[in-house]
Formats: structure tokens, C-alpha cells, sequence
């Protein structure tokens, strides 16, 4: 599968790749596609002009007949800054305002001179992202996300770009340009809206292919509090293997007796005295997977030296536990998954966390870190 983005801002173009990450699929610019056409955004919300630009670049790719065929999604969206106080402004216009050619610098200064004198509970803000996808062979689905905060005084940071600077996140004492980028994907209005149009576009690739993909659960670190698996294996009745890495803590046999697929699993350094393997190679679809706990690869200072053995493997997916904190990313042509933990989560916010990923048979695989809401 690919993506054609239908934006020309690299800074917006890396976020949405970062955030895209785990479907799998290869995202381009437009006019890495080819077209390099001005859109005309004459649509009166964020969600009818993602729509328009989304709908003008898939209509164009197939009547030029491209190289993009009908596994590929256009995507586009449209954000902006709404400002309560001013009735919402710039909303829509927020690019345009002022001028295209206008610095950011010159535009946030006059937001800034507008609201003079207003007190904070007066300088309620939010920025908007609708994101819009195109596919040939069905309706165009539309999502939106939002990120609330207010219009600071001065403008601060150089992390973002834009409105960034004057838009002060109250949670964080600082401007969106400010935090890091890690943080901004994680509540970025930008970043809500990709996670929920990742979720559409998940469903519908397992729609479109119900028979054409292995389905993998990966857990790890449960140490014998078994509650949060059993109701995994309830939400996930239709995975066709588990993974289990590590820290099982003497229940292997049930987790196993409980699991209506397959279950794989390898020992963590609290599984004391288990005949469990200390680590498991094979694969699936095609793909040669590498599964330990980590620890003697020293996770807990980061995930290099792991790859490294990764690499010299010749695996292309690792997964490990022992952290307590998920990660699922992709380095240098190696997919690095850690599910965190279902019993001992350490990440912020402390959700019980695992994985699903999918194997297609077209060699591609999508995967997306889920959590438990009840704990």
C-alpha cells in the first residue's frame, strides 16, 4: 500500500511519516507523485477542504494513469488555529492570514496585538486538523482532531512552526514549540487526527483482506497477574498466534490452557527455574523474527544494543519486554517492538499496554500498540 500526501511542508510531511509509521506503507508528498498543481480550497470547514484536496490529487493520479494503482490512498488535511475571542479566528484562513507570503513571525505578533489586555480565561484557543482519505474503489472518510489551549503573550520556542509559538499548552507550562517533538505527536491535533484515520485505515485493510493476513498479539511482563491477559485474548479472539516476552512468573501453563491459537513464549529474568527457552527465532510470512526478553541486552538504557544483534541476526523484526514501556518503531529496515506490560505498566499514564500487528501477504505488516482503559 501506499500513501500520496497531498501536501508540499516537509515539517508536516515528517510528522505524518513518523505517526504513520506502523501501517506499513510508503507515504509521499504529491508532488513526489507528480502533481504539482495549485488546489483551490474553496470549502467553508477544515473537514470540506481536506475532502477537496484529497479528492483533486486520487482523480488526478488515475486519469494521468500513474504508477499509483488502486492499492494507493490519497490523504490531505486541513488545519488551522480557532481562537475564541475572535470569533474563531483565523480558522480556515489560518495559512492565508494575512497573506501566504506573510512571515509567521509578523502573523503571531498581530494575534498576539489583538487579544492585548485579555485576560487568560478570554484567550481560549484550539488548533484543528481534518484529515481526509481518498481511495478509488470506495467514499472518501473524513476525521478530526483538536488540541485546546489558549494564545500566550509572547511568542516562544523553536520546536514548532506556525502558530506554535504563541499557542501555550497550560499542562506543560510551555508553547507547543517548546515541547518536544515526541510530546507534540502524542497530543498534537495533528497527531489525534492520524492515530484516528490509522485506526479507519486498519479496518479497512483487514476488511479488504479478512483472509489475507496473520494476526499476532505480543505481551509481555505479566509476572502472574494473569486478569489483563484473559481480556486481551477476549478482545483479540481472532489472533492466530500470541507472543509472550517474558516474565511470566511460573503461569505458563495456563496462559497457554486459556489461549484458544498458538502461543509463544520465552523466559525474562523473573521466570526462575522455567523450562521456558531464554530466546525463539522463526517466521512468519516471510518474515524472520527474533524474540527475547532483553534484559541481557541492557534494554533499560535504550534499544541499541539490541537492534545491533538484530542486525547481525539477520532478522528483520525483534521483540522484547523487561521495560515495562512499549515502543514499535522501525530502524534502518528492522521493526523494534516492545509491548510494555500488562501488569506493571511504567510508561506516563500507566495504561496495561500490548501490541497487534498484522502480516499481509503481500510481505507488508501494520501493528499499533494498544491499551487497556480499565485497570
Amino acid at each position: 500500500m501506499k500513501i500520496v500526501f497531498a501536501t508540499g511542508n516537509k515539517d508536516k510531511l515528517r510528522e505524518i511519516r513518523e505517526i504513520m509509521a506502523p501501517l506499513g506503507a510508503e507515504v509521499i508528498s504529491m508532488k513526489e507523485a507528480g502533481f504539482d498543481e495549485d488546489i483551490e480550497e474553496n470549502g467553508t470547514t477544515f473537514e470540506e477542504n481536506a475532502m477537496i484536496k484529497a479528492d483533486t490529487v486520487a482523480k488526478w493520479l488515475k486519469n494521468n494513469k500513474t504508477e499509483y494503482g488502486s492499492d494507493t490512498i490519497v490523504l490531505a488535511d486541513d488545519s488551522g488555529l480557532e481562537i475564541d475571542y475572535l470569533n474563531k479566528e483565523p480558522g480556515i484562513m489560518s495559512a492565508r492570514y494575512m497573506g501566504h507570503d506573510t512571515s509567521y513571525d509578523i502573523k503571531n505578533q498581530n494575534l498576539i496585538d489583538r487579544l492585548e489586555g485579555v485576560p487568560d480565561e478570554k484567550r481560549t484557543a484550539r488548533f484543528v486538523c481534518a484529515i481526509a482519505a481518498a481511495f478509488q474503489d470506495r467514499k472518501t472518510e473524513v476525521v478530526r482532531g483538536t488540541m485546546e489551549g489558549r494564545i500566550g503573550y509572547t511568542i516562544e520556542g523553536k520546536n514548532g512552526f506556525g502558530y506554535d509559538p504563541i499557542f501555550y499548552l497550560p499542562e506543560y507550562g510551555k508553547t507547543s514549540a517548546e515541547i518536544s517533538e515526541e510530546e507534540k505527536n502524542a497530543i498534537s491535533h495533528r497527531g489525534k487526527a492520524l492515530r484516528a484515520m490509522q485506526e479507519k485505515l486498519v479496518a479497512i485493510m483487514k476488511d479488504s483482506n479478512a483472509s489475507d493476513y496473520y494476526k499476532v498479539i505480543v505481551v509481555s511482563d505479566t509476572h502472574g497477574r494473569n486478569n489483563n491477559y484473559y481480556q486481551v485474548l477476549q478482545d483479540e479472539s481472532d489472533a492466530d498466534l500470541v507472543i509472550h516476552c517474558g516474565d511470566v512468573e511460573g503461569t505458563e501453563d495456563v496462559l497457554e490452557a486459556v489461549s484458544e491459537c498458538p502461543v509463544k513464549m520465552v523466559s525474562g529474568n523473573n521466570d526462575f527455574f522455567s523450562d521456558l527457552p531464554k530466546e525463539q527465532e522463526f517466521e512468519i510470512k516471510g518474515h524472520k523474527i527474533w524474540v527475547t526478553h532483553g534484559h541481557q541486552y541492557l534494554v533499560s538504557m535504550g534499544y541499541e544494543n539490541i537492534i545491533d544483534e538484530a542486525r547481525d541476526r539477520g532478522v528483520d523484526i525483534v521483540m522484547y519486554g523487561h521495560t515495562h514501556k512499549p515502543v514499535a518503531t522501525e530502524e534502518d529496515g528492522i521493526y523494534i517492538f516492545n509491548p510494555g506490560s500488562l501488569s506493571y505498566p511504567r510508561q506516563e499514564g500507566r495504561l496495561p499496554s500490548y501490541l497487534a500487528i498484522y502480516f499481509y501477504n503481500d510481505g507488508h505488516i501494520s501493528y499499533k500498540i494498544n491499551y487497556l482503559s480499565k485497570y
